[in-house]
């Protein structure tokens, strides 16, 4: 099956996604004097540390646009490590000195891995003001390579649909063999969507979408996307393969608004989450873990994967929506035990932000892939997502985050 995409949040809900596991620890250092002296000075100085020599090797595997709806078995590699001054990794070689060892003002080189950050991110989190609104606003720039031929696609399903109309005219009356050219009509496709025809060139598409989720029950959501579409081929010769192709319309680049009134679920598989209620979270981290894997218990994913697979994808649900401090501060708690995710240093992302990227591995039906998550150095929140195919040097799919919190008019914007 190929990755569909990025769907309004009618059609799909916020996002189906991918994180992991490491164990917890204390993050020394951050009591709470030192940090009314610093403030967030301590995550934004690791979040500022270039990426370590030892770990110039790139994970080459990716929610893909609120999609991952599939497998997401995350690889326990170790979390990587990188040297800044200041922060103290919560696994330190044997007889390594302990923060409280070095003197204030040590030259030292120290290290802080991934779950340092999501301890320091905790703390930052927990210090953000409450705030509300009557709608939650969004403007996402999402970039999609192009990896299905839409066009013979559709012809595809078109001419099995056609047979399947002439066999049920055919086998009227016949309710056992009508019942077995259903099922090969599923079977059929079902391998399409497995191996859908892949466009015969390389082009990536991006878009700008705005997003005014309510927060009453009675108050109409809506979106506008396909806003400032813009078309990039891989070389001349794609470009000349795809007007030889007939020129295919790549994406409507006509604004299309869409309006709701329904509760929207922040992912298939937690249809009980939506952006009305995730307020009601807990706020502590047992709290807040227990009601994590209720839901997990009560998923689709349990059959395709562990709470460690699970979690990631429910989480960047969870981060792009309205959490209270409380809970955005627990869920970076609960991250921090989770094995398998990797500090990479500085990125940048497609709107020429810097910000701190961890990242974790899956693997789907698709194969394996790499979930890379990209936050703001000081307020740790969510800048960007990346997903990229293992054995690929891009992502298949990379949604920025230019814009998010409270306002109280459809239309109104949280900043200038």
């Amino acid at each position: 099956m190929t990755y569909p995409p990025h769907r309004s949040g009618e059609e799909t809900g916020m996002t189906d996604r991918v994180f992991a596991r490491l164990k917890p620890v204390e993050l020394d250092g951050l009591t709470e004097e030192a940090y009314l002296r610093r403030r967030s000075d301590d995550l934004a100085r690791a979040f500022r540390t270039p990426r370590s020599p030892q770990r110039s090797r790139r994970l080459t595997m990716p929610r893909l646009p609120f999609l991952i709806t599939a497998a997401t078995a995350v690889a326990g590699a170790a979390a990587a490590v990188i040297v800044v001054p200041g922060l103290v990794s919560g696994e330190s070689a044997p007889g390594a000195p302990t923060a409280a060892a070095i003197p204030r003002g040590s030259q030292t080189p120290q290290t802080v891995d991934a779950r340092s950050f999501l301890l320091a991110a905790a703390v930052t989190a927990a210090r953000e003001p409450a705030e509300s609104g009557r709608y939650w606003y969004t403007r996402e720039r999402v970039t999609q390579k192009a990896t299905t031929d839409e066009v013979e696609y559709a012809a595809e399903v078109k001419s099995l649909v056609e047979k399947w109309e002439a066999e049920k005219k055919e086998l009227k009356g016949r309710p056992s063999e009508l019942e077995t050219a259903r099922k090969e009509l599923e079977r059929k496709i079902g391998e399409l969507k497995a191996s859908p025809p892949a466009v015969p060139y390389a082009v990536t598409t991006a878009y700008t979408q705005d997003a005014w989720y309510a927060r009453d029950k009675g108050d109409s959501s809506r979106t506008i996307g396909n806003q400032d579409v813009k078309i990039t081929f891989g070389s001349p010769e794609d470009e000349a393969k795809w007007k030889k192709a007939g020129s295919p319309v790549l994406r409507n680049d006509k604004p299309s608004t869409v309006s709701f009134d329904h509760p929207l679920p922040l992912s298939i598989d937690n249809p009980t989450l939506t952006i009305q209620n995730v307020a009601s979270l807990p706020t502590d981290k047992e709290g807040l873990e227990r009601r994590l894997r209720s839901l997990y218990g009560k998923s689709s994913a349990k059959d395709r994967s562990d709470f460690a697979g699970y979690l990631p994808q429910t989480s960047l649900d969870l981060l792009r929506a309205p959490l209270t401090p409380g809970t955005r501060s627990a869920l970076f708690k609960v991250l921090a035990e989770q094995p398998g995710i990797t500090s990479q240093g500085e990125v940048t992302d497609v709107l020429g932000r810097t910000g701190v990227a961890l990242t974790s591995r899956f693997t789907a039906d698709e194969g394996s892939f790499e979930l890379r998550l990209t936050f703001d150095k000081e307020s740790a929140k969510l800048l960007e997502y990346a997903i990229t195919k293992e054995g690929e040097s891009s992502p298949l799919t990379r949604v920025a985050y230019q814009d998010t919190g409270w306002v109280d008019r459809l239309g109104d914007r949280s900043r200038d």
